[in-house]
């Protein structure tokens, strides 16, 4: 009789364990997308803005730049004729929108390279297309070995240095 308590209680605890971890991922799910809205909020609003404007057939990627001169959203992916384009969009409607061919520019991964090169990252944290008065730009976020943030930012067209910003 005794052995037959001891599995019914052994049950109970793994039926337990389990409601317990299926709830823990469900809240993990449920922060991770309610702190994605705004960045889908304003990738729609981007998709809004140039809608019937741009030739953007397939999206591929986001960005949201903050810079000195104001929020851009960029986005990438391919035109009607199968070429990658960029579509820089201000958030600011009186702001124009610029679009440039992906390879007019540099890639994200020469970006990285450059940065790589120049200035001995130990972390790169981030990497974001953006516009700095009127200059598309690859900003590129990292640590260096004294652990202070930097941000080096890269003429898009170029690929040479644009500003950096330092020991922050």
């Amino acid at each position: 009789m005794l052995r037959k308590s001891n599995r019914k209680s052994y049950w109970k605890w793994i039926w337990i364990s389990v409601t317990v971890l299926v709830v823990v991922i469900a809240g993990f799910f449920t922060f991770f997308y309610s702190a994605q809205k705004p960045v889908r909020a304003d990738e729609e609003t981007a998709l809004a803005r140039i809608g019937g404007k741009v030739d953007l057939k397939e999206q591929k990627d986001f960005y949201l730049y903050n810079g000195s001169n104001g929020v851009y959203y960029v986005l990438t992916g391919t035109n009607s004729k199968k070429k990658e384009i960029i579509v820089w969009v201000p958030k600011s409607k009186k702001g124009t929108v610029v679009v440039k061919y992906a390879k007019d520019g540099i890639s994200k991964d020469e970006a990285i390279a450059k940065v790589k090169q120049e200035k001995n990252p130990v972390k790169i944290l981030n990497v974001t297309l953006g516009m700095d008065k009127g200059v598309p730009i690859w900003e590129v976020s990292y640590l260096d070995k004294d652990n202070n943030l930097n941000y080096y930012d890269l003429d898009f067209e170029t690929g040479e240095w644009y500003r950096a910003i330092e020991n922050l």
